[in-house]
């Protein structure tokens, strides 16, 4: 089927690959891999746009059977707080693998986790699963969220129509983080539209937020006292 999206570096498959940027494919399914590098003595926000075989643990997104994570940290976040693990831990039992079995957290799509690489040299990870199609519905609790995309797009935030994150509140914000510059904030300051009270346009401060790698998570700020609702569509056929 012909595709046009801005999905990662390639589709496995009987035919076709696909790149970052919008090129015009053929391709039978949505099955793919995305690569990632982890730079030295640093942060990423790491989020896994695909659905891996058993599951999205760390055991088989991130396997640690040579060491080659040794003393990494994946920082997992929920209801306000972060749940830690790291790998190598010990000379012994975990000299190689990731504390507690690596079972306890997992990257699904639409969920992202902090990565930090300690070592002085990049790590790196290939991530291979199914693309998600159709409608997908992320949820973004009251407070802070740690989220990426639900499937493996990159772009503009507001106006990517794949990713299309519009459903959103009066001063919620977004916080992305580069391991070389650091964290840029966009709030979105909702400006008055259409000349109806509680009518708003989608405006962000310093323009809207970018997503540089269908990898890149970022924290996702609800200022609403509800839920809001992150709703992504895609298929093979656009």
């Amino acid at each position: 089927m012909r595709t046009k999206t801005l999905l990662l570096s390639a589709l496995l498959g009987a035919l076709g690959s696909v790149s970052v940027h919008a090129q015009n494919v053929y391709s039978l399914n949505a099955v793919g891999y995305i690569n990632v590098t982890f730079p030295p003595g640093t942060y990423t926000i790491l989020t896994v746009p695909l659905v891996a075989s058993p599951d999205n643990t760390l055991n088989t997104l991130l396997p640690d059977t040579n060491g080659q994570y040794k003393h990494a940290q994946v920082y997992a976040f929920a209801n306000g707080a972060f749940t830690i693990t790291e790998t190598g831990v010990t000379t012994n039992a975990n000299a190689t693998g990731w504390a507690g079995g690596g079972a306890d957290i997992s990257i699904n799509p639409g969920e992202a986790v902090w990565f930090y690489n300690p070592e002085t040299t990049p790590m790196t990870a290939t991530f291979v699963g199914t693309v998600l199609t159709g409608p997908q519905t992320n949820t973004l609790f009251s407070g802070f969220n740690l989220v990426g995309s639900m499937v493996p797009a990159s772009g503009d935030l507001a106006t990517n129509s794949i990713m299309s994150l519009t459903n959103t509140t009066r001063h919620d914000y977004v916080y992305t983080y580069d391991p070389t510059t650091g964290y840029s904030a966009q709030d979105n300051v909702a400006l008055p539209g259409n000349g109806q009270a509680g009518s708003y346009l989608n405006e962000w401060t310093a323009g809207d937020p970018i997503i540089s790698n269908v990898y890149d998570g970022f924290f996702y700020f609800n200022f609403a006292a509800t839920n809001n609702y992150w709703v992504e569509n895609y298929s093979v056929s656009q």
